[in-house]
């Protein structure tokens, strides 16, 4: 079978979540199956208890042969610094060791060992570097063996989040907010690049995270015009208190707007 005509399941993992959407390639893609589930015994940064909650779903022979897509949450498997242009010109390998050193300085050792991406950018630009764990690709592989998943992708929520909002986000003096599991992600947009990110662990209480977030203006705003602010949320945090918040609603096709429609449901 052609891997143009090959099913994808998108996966998004979180320390007490897991949702799974199964999306039937084909001359008209539609979505065949679709689950949200509790991992009860979940804890932020453990990623045993959602694998072993995958492990379980993935028994199921109507998600098995087909291609798997996996988004992590930010707050436990992900990390983010942006990395200032040197003036010493750098191999690739110099790039990352550089990059290493910008993500420990801010996030500490504890992601010393941990996996690192560069972003691609323009010569004398900031670029931005994500780390996750080293042994987070294997472990899902391992997972996904089973039922004859092969990892196409993974990649932490806040990447994959902006990429499927970035055309209707302005260029500059933005922030683009994404919620979600009791965490808030954050990139502020200067000339359409990513100049500063923020990672939060949040209160169960949504109310006091709309309040936060209306602080978060302030932080580029100075004393003119209050920062814009998008923000991707499930249904349930918005309640009605949107004022002052520019609420970005996921498009109907693609397997990122599905997943993201499933995480945004609410029993």
């Amino acid at each position: 079978m052609s891997l143009l005509w090959r099913d994808e399941v998108a996966i998004y993992l979180a320390p007490r979540k897991l949702a799974m959407v199964r999306r039937a390639r084909g001359l008209k893609a539609r979505v065949v199956a679709a689950t949200e589930l509790a991992v009860s015994a979940g804890a932020a940064g453990d990623l045993g208890p959602v694998l072993a909650r995958l492990a379980g779903v993935l028994t199921d022979s109507a998600w098995h042969g087909a291609a798997a897509r996996v988004v992590v949450a930010d707050q436990s498997w992900a990390r983010y610094a942006i990395v200032p242009w040197t003036a010493t010109r750098l191999d690739a390998e110099g790039r990352l060791t550089h990059a290493r050193y910008v993500l420990s300085d801010a996030h500490g050792e504890a992601v010393a060992s941990w996996a690192v991406t560069l972003a691609d950018g323009p010569p004398g630009h900031s670029c931005v570097a994500c780390a996750m764990p080293a042994l987070l690709r294997g472990a899902l592989e391992d997972t996904l063996a089973p039922a004859r998943l092969s990892l196409l992708s993974l990649q932490p929520k806040l990447v994959v989040a902006f990429n499927a909002f970035r055309q209707r986000l302005p260029r500059d003096d933005a922030w683009f907010v994404t919620l979600d599991d009791g965490s808030l992600s954050a990139v502020h947009l200067s000339g359409g690049r990513w100049d500063r990110v923020h990672l939060a662990r949040l209160s169960p209480d949504p109310t006091i995270e709309l309040e936060r977030l209306r602080a978060f203006g302030t932080l580029t705003g100075g004393a003119g015009a209050p920062c814009r602010m998008f923000v991707d949320a499930p249904a349930w945090m918005r309640g009605g208190t949107g004022k002052g918040f520019e609420w970005l609603e996921a498009a109907d096709g693609g397997l990122v707007h599905e997943l993201a429609l499933l995480r945004g449901m609410r029993a």
